[in-house]
Formats: C-alpha cells, sequence, structure tokens
C-alpha cells in the first residue's frame, strides 16, 4: 500500500493528539491556523508560534520571509513540518532567550510578556541534560560562558535541544545524558552535530586535537556537577580560541 506524504502527517497529528492532552491537541490543529495557536512576529524573520503540536497545515502561507521559527520548550515538531522549514530554509529555536519583542504600527513596543532587551549573541557554549542534577550546572558556569538548559524529559530530547542550539548560534554543546552511547548514535544521524562520547578527564585534550567535535557527550552515571563543569570550562576555552 502505497502511503501519500500527506496521509503521513495526518496519521502524526492525529497520534500526537492522543497522546496530549487526551485529544485536545487534534482538535486545534484542525482547526484554522490563525485560531489554532498564538501567533507573534517578533521582526521581520523571527515568527513565533505558540502550539503544543506544529504541524504542516500550520505552518502553510507563514514562511515567507521568515528566518527562524521560534516555538515552545515542549512543543512537538512533525516529520513533516521538520521538512518543510528544512525546504523554506526556517530554523527551529525552542524557547524565548534570543527573540525580542515585535513592534506594533505606531512604532511602541508590544506589551506581551516576551524580554525587551535586544538579542544577544549565543553563549559559545549549550549545556543540556536527561540528569535530575543539570540545573545545578548553571549556579556554578558563568552565564557568559554557557547557557544552561533547564534539563530534558530524555536523552533524544537532549540532542535535539542542542541542535537547535547549534542551528541559533552556539558554537558547541555539551550533554549529560543516561545512555551516552545510544545518545550518540542518535546524535550522528543529525548532519549538523559532530558527536563525541567522553569517558573521562584524560580523554579530553587528545579529543578536543583530534576530532573537528562540536558535542561532547557525558555519562550522568560517571560524571558528577563539578567534573561536568571543568569540563565545560576548558571546552569553552577551547571554542574561545579556535574562534
Amino acid at each position: 500500500m502505497n502511503v501519500t506524504a500527506a496521509e503521513i502527517e495526518n496519521i502524526v497529528r492525529r497520534v500526537l493528539g492522543t497522546l496530549t492532552d487526551g485529544g485536545s491537541v487534534a482538535a486545534a490543529i484542525s482547526e484554522a491556523p490563525s485560531t489554532s495557536a498564538e501567533t507573534l512576529q517578533s521582526n521581520e524573520s523571527v515568527l513565533r508560534i505558540n502550539s503544543k503540536v506544529i504541524s504542516v497545515q500550520l505552518l502553510q502561507k507563514k514562511l515567507t520571509g521568515i528566518a527562524v521559527l521560534a516555538i515552545s520548550e515542549n512543543a512537538v515538531v512533525t516529520p513533516a513540518a521538520r521538512d518543510y522549514c528544512k525546504e523554506n530554509g526556517v530554523q527551529i529555536v525552542r524557547g524565548s532567550a534570543t527573540i525580542a519583542p515585535s513592534s506594533n504600527s505606531s512604532g511602541k513596543q508590544s506589551t506581551s510578556s516576551e524580554p525587551s532587551a535586544k538579542p544577544t549573541r549565543p553563549q559559545r557554549l549549550i549545556v543540556d541534560g536527561s540528569a535530575s542534577w543539570i540545573a545545578a550546572i548553571s549556579k556554578q558556569l558563568c552565564p557568559k560562558q554557557a547557557n544552561v538548559l533547564a534539563g530534558s524529559p530524555d536523552d533524544l530530547s537532549t540532542m535535539r535541544h542542542i541542535s537547535d542550539g547549534l542551528r541559533a548560534g552556539h558554537q558547541g554543546g555539551l550533554a549529560v545524558v543516561e545512555s551516552p552511547h545510544a545518545a550518540c548514535w542518535q546524535a550522528a544521524r543529525d548532519d549538523r552535530l559532530r558527536p563525541v562520547v567522553l569517558s573521562n578527564w584524560s580523554e579530553l585534550n587528545d579529543v578536543l586535537r583530534e576530532v573537528p567535535v562540536n558535542l561532547l557527550i557525558l555519562s550522568a552515571k560517571s560524571w558528577n556537577v563539578p567534573s561536568v563543569c571543568n569540563v565545560a570550562r576548558r571546552w569553552h576555552q577551547h571554542l574561545q580560541s579556535h574562534s
């Protein structure tokens, strides 16, 4: 049986609808794009969509002139929607840290809850992981050195968040995960990521010297907060010296 891309997209949307909020998401997606999600345009090249599921139907006729699609941290992007963004040269960014508020026709800033500061240059390093203690790393690292995310529910989400961060301008990623080798295999499937599993501190200099890596993967079972922070600082120094 031959299944078209449109049929696959429809199946994915229906399955996601049954897994999220008892099907309420599926109902929201079936509505017109103007009512299915709150859409805010932060500037001429950034489009923000606040929806739990990002589908092709939701994105159609909205990506003209758009370079960045900003979505919520926990939003699910269907495979067809991800391909649609790629075809249109649009990168997907989660969260709103680098998105500036929009201005209305009178020249005044929008009264939305977005921060009023101008977008800042992404830090050299982005850190994320599925370890329960990942947020504690942010207290040990300088904010100017690394953007430490709040943590991911699983290793696959960690790889996705770091991939999105690198596309948004970060130079390198550091992931602390439960299954490092499986995560490395997942990351290797992303053409943006060049991952290496770091087993111990003594390997770090050799890895940085021998491999054109942009993602270091550490096991949550073998590393703790102080040792991860030491790797992050050394990784940051390496990125800084090679920028």
